[in-house]
């Protein structure tokens, strides 16, 4: 009896590795490699162990090749930044003489009776796909205006900046601009990027440059990597990736081009482990106590008090993105996000808004967003009216500090507004 449960357990075990070795040779044969070893099956992407210098050269070396027209530049300081008087999105999205978005200039010293308000984030406050007249910064200028405040709104947010980014954008450019209010657009899902120090190994499309990075060293912030990179070393610096005294800061090269596993060989259980680990959201990224949640809240903090201390009020804007929308509205039990602890920080410490609390369902709906995912105009249009009256509120209630000001008729549009 023994020998035949033992043969029938040796037969089981065949067919298993068989059909295992099968499953192997047909993800194989399915996906493609390219020429730096990655290897992709549907919507499965699996990196190779070592960096894709290949493609990674190429991307420099194209960016080289059109320094002089390029609008999104190297910045020694930001890691990329805007061109000066210049425009992108076939015209429609305009950078004024200082390097941020608007269809004018400004004094260094806001008018006497104008209230300041300056925004600073990534793509979401920049305002990409939408024109200079739809997105939301300038909209909130005329919502403000409406209502008999006297305002003007600058925009410095550039595209796929972090949260240290926004941060060093506020010191090295903004803080010149002495605004009343700073808004910050907190995109949480931004917390993979402040533990990112060479853009394209987070998103391989670029751009071809490395970033500043902070790092939370016995509980302090220190910056790491400024001056950047400029983009003409960092081909020597991919090659050589493993000696490089960045790469124990890089994130994602520690955790996909260097965190190989045992069975990491195998087409069939990397797809698998990659299926299974999309539903966690980088965990080790986003949770409290982790380097990636705990340097996103240290961040902000500092953000806030900098601006405290030059005299501006500082307001968090919580910017949803449509998948976590399409959470907030599941009729399923809703699961607090693992980066609550996050919004719950800036609810407590700092005037807050929620963009989602004052949305609905339908507002998930694709008609709302744009092809690549950023706010179409109907939800720029919402969100500058939302802003306009929580900031009138905020400045009638005294929860908004404005040491320029004694209260809102100092700047108050004398008489009714002018009709649309």
């Amino acid at each position: 009896m023994r020998r035949t449960i033992f043969t029938n357990v040796l037969i089981a075990a065949g067919a298993i590795l068989l059909t295992l070795i099968l499953l192997e040779l047909a993800v194989r044969a399915a996906g493609k490699t390219d020429a730096d070893g990655r290897f992709t099956l549907l919507n499965f992407t699996l990196e190779p162990q070592a960096l894709p210098v290949n493609e990674l050269r190429g991307q420099v070396e194209g960016y080289i090749a059109n320094e002089d027209i390029a609008v999104v530049i190297y910045d020694e300081w930001l890691g990329w930044s805007f061109r000066p008087n210049s425009t992108r999105q076939g015209g429609e999205f305009t950078i004024n003489s200082a390097g941020f978005r608007s269809l004018r200039d400004y004094e260094a010293r806001p008018p006497a009776n104008t209230l300041r308000i300056a925004v600073f984030g990534d793509s979401f406050t920049a305002g990409d796909d939408v024109t200079d007249d739809e997105v939301w910064g300038a909209l909130l200028e005329r919502e403000l205006i409406d209502v008999g405040v006297r305002a003007e709104v600058l925009n410095f947010g550039v595209g796929a900046y972090g949260m240290g980014q926004a941060f060093l954008r506020w010191q090295r450019l903004g803080k010149s601009f002495a605004p009343d209010i700073v808004i910050f657009g907190l995109q949480p899902e931004n917390l993979k990027r402040n533990v990112n120090v060479f853009r394209q190994l987070l998103h391989r499309s670029g751009p071809a440059f490395s970033k500043p990075r902070f790092a939370l060293i016995d509980d302090e912030l220190q910056l790491l990597n400024v001056p950047t990179l400029p983009p003409e070393q960092l081909i020597d610096a991919f090659e050589t990736f493993d000696s490089h005294p960045l790469a124990p800061f890089e994130f994602w090269y520690q955790n996909r081009f260097r965190a190989a596993r045992w069975w990491s060989s195998s087409r069939l259980a990397s797809i698998v482990f990659e299926a299974l680990r999309q539903h966690e959201e980088e965990p080790g990224i986003y949770t409290p106590g982790s380097e990636g949640g705990e340097l996103g809240k240290a961040i902000v903090d500092a953000f806030a008090q900098d601006v405290l201390e030059a005299g501006a009020d500082f307001v968090v804007l919580h910017l949803p993105l449509q998948s976590h929308l399409a959470r907030y509205f599941s009729n399923l039990p809703r699961p607090r996000p693992i980066y609550d602890f996050l919004l719950e920080h800036s609810r407590d410490a700092y005037n807050y808004i929620a963009f989602e609390e004052r949305l609905a369902p339908h507002h998930i709906d694709d008609a709302y967003w744009s092809t690549t995912k950023h706010y179409g105009p109907p939800l720029h249009a919402l969100l500058a009216e939302v802003l306009a009256g929580e900031i009138v509120q905020c400045i009638e209630s005294g929860a908004c500090r404005l040491p320029r000001f004694d209260d809102l008729d100092d700047f108050a549009i004398a008489g009714p507004p002018a009709a649309n």
